[in-house]
């Protein structure tokens, strides 16, 4: 089928719900007729239906039709405030993404090995080429977290530590570090002072889409941070994230370590 008329379907129906034509758990209109009102056919209706249920907005139940769902993209807080680490962030982030109910289940698997820094990691870490011929200037930790939320893979995050920094520490261990990296590397004497973040949207490669179970036509998100001690970069993270699921909250001034859950019903899909 026409991949431009599946996408008008899809658009049509984005685009009904951003206008609150339809309530969340309120059935659509059927294949049949839904192709009968754009003028499609019942195969290019359902394929264009798909896409919505492939982003979250629509739950397709065989047997009774196509409903809208409550989708509700989780917020992060991708900016610090006055006080509260990662470890606070993670716990305000999963009653956010809970919405007042109970913890849901949230399993995050980490990994370490350690490898020579690409140009990417060496470009973020300030390393050139004359710092890499002493005997671990090569060197970074590579800590990965994969976070599953209900079986499926909800975000992946890798950071990159020089050796000279996490090399035979905590920071080693494939463990989850209750307190976060940044308190890890306090109890090391590293004082992480400031960072910068820069976020983008790609479209995933074929092996990220399948881990991530994503539809077609739907982004990643992308966020980048350096985290600085004066001028020496001190790690750098990336982390991935599906573009539908997630929203990235950033504040300024003395806000509130409470932001996250003040914000926690803020929904980029509302109109």
């Amino acid at each position: 089928m026409s991949t431009s008329k599946k996408s008008f379907v899809a658009d049509h129906l984005r685009e009904a719900l951003a206008k609150g034509d339809y309530e969340p758990g309120e059935r659509l209109p059927g294949e049949e007729d839904l192709a009968e009102d754009l003028g499609v056919s019942r195969a290019t209706a359902r394929l264009g239906m798909r896409i919505l249920q492939d982003e979250g907005r629509i739950a397709i139940v065989p047997g009774r039709g196509a409903f809208v769902s409550d989708h509700r993209p989780t917020v992060h807080l991708a900016s610090p405030v006055s006080a509260g680490g990662q470890a606070q962030r993670s716990a305000m982030e999963d009653r956010a993404r809970a919405g007042g109910a109970d913890r849901p289940d949230v399993d995050e698997k980490i990994k370490v090995s350690l490898d020579t820094m690409r140009p990417k990691v060496a470009k973020r870490l300030r390393r050139d080429a004359g710092e890499n011929d002493d005997e671990h200037g090569g060197l970074v930790v590579i800590r990965s977290s994969n976070r599953f939320l209900d079986g499926g893979l909800w975000q992946s995050q890798v950071t990159y530590l020089p050796y000279d920094i996490a090399g035979g520490t905590v920071l080693m261990s494939p463990e989850r570090l209750e307190e976060g990296v940044g308190a890890a590397m306090r109890e090391l004497g590293f004082h992480e002072e400031w960072n910068w973040d820069i976020v983008g949207a790609r479209m995933p490669s074929q092996g990220e889409a399948d881990a991530f179970g994503l539809g077609p036509g739907i982004p990643l998100l992308v966020q980048e941070r350096v985290v600085y001690e004066g001028e020496r970069p001190l790690r750098f993270t990336e982390t991935l994230m599906p573009a539908n699921n997630h929203q990235l909250l950033y504040a300024g001034g003395a806000a509130p370590e409470e932001l996250l859950l003040l914000a926690s019903d803020v929904n980029i899909f509302e109109r």
